[in-house]
């Protein structure tokens, strides 16, 4: 599947190919068309939120 990627905090992130997710014993994976990004996200991006760890997809 396509994700975007970050590697490095601040910096541009990157749309990678990576495996697809496999789902818990009793979960699901769903397909996505959309997304979008908040405020939220954009502090995870410039390492304002320590439970981050990269690489972050």
């Amino acid at each position: 599947m396509k994700a975007v990627v970050f590697e490095k905090f601040g910096e541009t992130p990157t749309i990678q190919t990576v495996p697809d997710p496999k789902p818990a014993p009793d979960g699901v994976v769903i397909r996505v068309e959309a997304t979008g990004l908040c405020r939220s996200d954009w502090h995870g991006w410039m390492g304002h939120d320590d439970g981050i760890t990269l690489p972050h997809v």
